[in-house]
């Protein structure tokens, strides 16, 4: 319907004359990637096949012709999209993006750049890649200002769906304005941890003289090895085995250990 709109609305276009002039805009136009049956929807241009016949009678412009579709990215006879990186294209992708319109949504424009294309443009084009950015951060203020104004029609039998659509452009907002809308990973907090160590003590008696002394048995929080403590000697640190097991719960029972 939509094409056969077009063919009619340029079957009744008034026919125009060439002149030097208007081949002049008509190249211009399609070097800058402009498709010529585009082109010939505007009054006061040639249609399609009057660019034809142009080019059929004079020789000078079928090679101007030719030139200018090559500097638009499009071989001479080729049909279809735009393949060859144009200024004027890229600022019309951005004017959509920042319209609001997605870029699988331009891309499926048959008067625009493919996707392929447009992957590799931006792979290729840093300052068409910085345009996309920019466009897309617009986009997704947008879409932010959108979600905002859901949340505020939200009735109580709305409340679930419009739950489901805001997270849904949180999540979009995030991925197209990452440093904008994307939420902050929050590192998981460690628990807070106690240990507590049972300091026990033992008797020990000298193997000569028989004195008998208290001494500490702590276990290292490190190894989970029982020390035996002897401050008075100097021996903090020494490790040595307790006199007696310990159950957990209780303190050592009291036994007497050589010196």
């Amino acid at each position: 319907m939509r094409v056969a709109r077009e063919q009619n609305a340029m079957a009744r276009k008034t026919p125009v004359r060439w002149s030097k002039a208007l081949e002049r805009r008509v190249c211009r136009r399609l070097a800058a990637g402009e498709l010529i049956h585009v082109i010939g929807r505007e009054p006061g241009m040639p249609r399609p096949d009057t660019v034809a016949k142009w080019a059929a009678e004079k020789p000078e412009f079928a090679s101007a012709l030719i030139s200018a579709r090559r500097a638009g990215g499009r071989a001479p006879g080729a049909r279809g999209r735009v393949t060859g990186f144009c200024a004027d294209v890229a600022e019309a992708v951005f004017q959509r993006l920042c319209g609001g319109e997605s870029l699988t949504r331009i891309a499926a424009d048959p008067l625009m750049p493919g996707h392929s294309t447009l992957a590799r443009w931006r792979n290729r084009f840093p300052e068409f890649e910085q345009l996309v950015q920019l466009g897309m951060r617009v986009r997704a203020e947008r879409m932010a200002d959108d979600g905002w104004e859901m949340a505020m029609a939200a009735t109580p039998d709305t409340a679930y769906l419009t739950h489901v659509r805001l997270a849904q452009l949180r999540w979009m907002t995030g991925v197209m304005a990452p440093k904008q809308f994307r939420p902050k990973l929050v590192e998981p907090v460690a628990p807070e941890t106690t240990t507590v160590l049972l300091r026990t003590f033992g008797v020990k008696t000298h193997p000569v003289t028989g004195e008998r002394k208290v001494v500490s048995y702590t276990p290292n929080p490190e190894t989970g090895t029982v020390e035996c403590d002897d401050l008075e000697k100097g021996t903090e640190g020494w490790i040595e085995e307790p006199p007696e097991p310990v159950h957990p719960g209780t303190a050592w029972g009291r036994g007497e250990r050589d010196w």
